[in-house]
């Protein structure tokens, strides 16, 4: 690792070269990267039910404003990518901007939110709906496990392969799924349920039709979470002051649209006279499978390997997104320097990935020991809440960046009235989700309770590095990315 202090052209504080591998990914790379990790149709099983539950037949609006918000949070989040590239992403970013603690808490979030996906993703899906369905279609037994187990071998396979392969296996995975899920949404639309064809669900004067549609806003949120995984592959991206944040807010423009596009087509192939009680019956199957078996018969297992490849796609890029944070922190000295080290001849950051394996196998055996629904909507949960302080935290380092380092850039709109409308509606979400009424339950009050003990957590580990004297780690922390000019 070489820094040059003084040589960056940002600021004094000093830029670093990276070991990782340069130029390898491409700007439809970085787009997939947001894309995968917010995982198209696996979205769709874990927040469609919900969401219906609270905004009924104005499902698609509840998507079309979380997208709003969470556009106008990548479009703040953006102005600090474009200046501040490093594989740290949002740890480096707040660090520089804001303070290198509070780019801590963002690297920790990091450290609970991505390197679980695989693992958990794949054994709600596998328990949820391909165990099930594959039994219903085909009268095979095959144990969830399995489902698990294989796709945790292939992501972690493409994961030692490097950027490269995994980035070219992100994008035909994640193409895929799309494909089917519009495919299936077109086919809705083409042939609707009770009610017939209909535009009421995109009709804005059926508003009040909807029993909660900003509880449904704020589950939307979840299913948009990923987006934010693009910040870390700065250090291997062509032009990543351009492509980053291009990848930051396309990823959320693209899966809004899309959202919106396919929870019409989905509620207008289901019925839009259907009840929402019957839609969201726990004890029914997931709709949307239903839907799929109407229209496409046999043909609806096409459903189901949209499903397995949206996990996979989501959880090839949540290894690279959390790899790529810990190697950051490895290399500034805030954790384990052998986390910064890199594989030679690949470019990858080897130890990184060992230990985001040894997560694997720790967000297994919770799920084998609390259950694969449980796990999951409580982690999901917590790193909900998690991800909104986080863009607080960036916010906050947009405005008083430019205000002070960066002022021969500040633009009122960008720099000011982004950033605090968007630190606005997060704490309102926040509040309405979590806090108000006091009486959350279940998923919503353990992920509450696993946000507070990483908080908790991350002060503590401030505190002992700071009684210490380890403080050493706040510069390196805010050092950025500065590109070799080699291609």
């Amino acid at each position: 690792m070489a820094v040059e202090a003084g040589q960056s052209s940002q600021s004094s504080k000093g830029s670093v070269r990276t070991e990782l591998r340069e130029n390898a990914v491409g700007l439809p790379g970085m787009l997939m990267q947001g894309i995968a990790t917010i995982g198209p149709s696996f979205a769709i099983l874990a927040s469609f039910v919900f969401i219906v539950g609270f905004a009924g037949i104005m499902t698609p609006w509840a998507f079309l404003f979380g997208g709003v918000l969470l556009g106008l949070q990548a479009l703040s989040a953006a102005q600090l990518a474009k200046v501040f590239p490093s594989a740290g992403g949002w740890y480096t970013w707040i660090a520089r901007a804001f303070h290198p603690r509070a780019g801590f808490f963002a690297g920790v979030l990091f450290s609970v939110w991505l390197p679980p996906v695989a693992a958990l993703t794949l054994s709600y899906l596998s328990k949820t709906v391909l165990e099930p369905g594959i039994k219903q279609e085909y009268g095979v037994d095959v144990p969830w496990w399995v489902f698990v187990l294989a796709g945790l071998a292939l992501v972690i396979f493409f994961a030692y392969q490097g950027i490269a392969i995994s980035e070219k296996a992100l994008i035909i995975t994640g193409v895929i799924e799309i494909v089917i899920m519009l495919a299936l949404a077109f086919t809705g639309l083409g042939s609707p349920g009770h009610g017939g064809f209909s535009w009421a669900p995109l009709n804005p004067a059926h508003f009040g039709l909807a029993g909660n549609l900003f509880l449904g806003v704020v589950f939307s949120i979840f299913a948009f979470s990923g987006w934010e995984s693009t910040g870390p592959l700065a250090e291997e991206s062509k032009n990543p002051k351009r492509n980053v944040p291009i990848g930051l807010v396309g990823s959320v423009i693209v899966l809004m649209i899309y959202f919106v596009f396919v929870t019409w087509g989905y509620l207008v192939g289901i019925g839009v006279s259907t009840p929402t009680s019957a839609i969201t019956n726990p004890n029914a199957a997931f709709p949307v499978a239903t839907f799929a078996q109407r229209v496409w018969g046999g043909g609806w297992v096409l459903l189901l390997f949209a499903l397995l490849n949206s996990a996979i796609a989501l959880s090839i890029a949540c290894f690279n997104g959390g790899t790529r944070t810990w190697y950051a922190m490895g290399r500034s000295g805030v954790l384990p320097a052998a986390l910064g080290k890199v594989n030679p001849k690949r470019k990858t950051p080897i130890n990184a990935i060992h230990l985001e394996v040894g997560v694997q196998v720790l967000a297994f055996v919770l799920v084998l020991i609390f259950g694969a629904a449980n796990v999951f909507f409580s982690w999901a949960n917590a790193i909900t809440i998690g991800l909104v302080f986080m863009y607080i935290l960036c916010n906050i380092g947009v405005v008083k960046y430019y205000l002070t380092g960066g002022r021969a850039q500040f633009n009122p709109l960008l720099h000011l009235v982004v950033p605090v409308v968007a630190s606005a509606a997060g704490i309102i979400v926040i509040w309405k989700s979590y806090f108000s009424p006091f009486t959350s339950t279940g998923p919503v009050y353990y992920g509450l309770m696993v946000f507070i003990a990483v908080l908790a957590l991350t002060v503590v580990i401030l505190a002992f590095l700071r009684a210490r004297g380890r403080e050493d780690w706040m510069h390196r922390a805010q050092l950025v990315f500065e590109q070799s000019g080699s291609h």
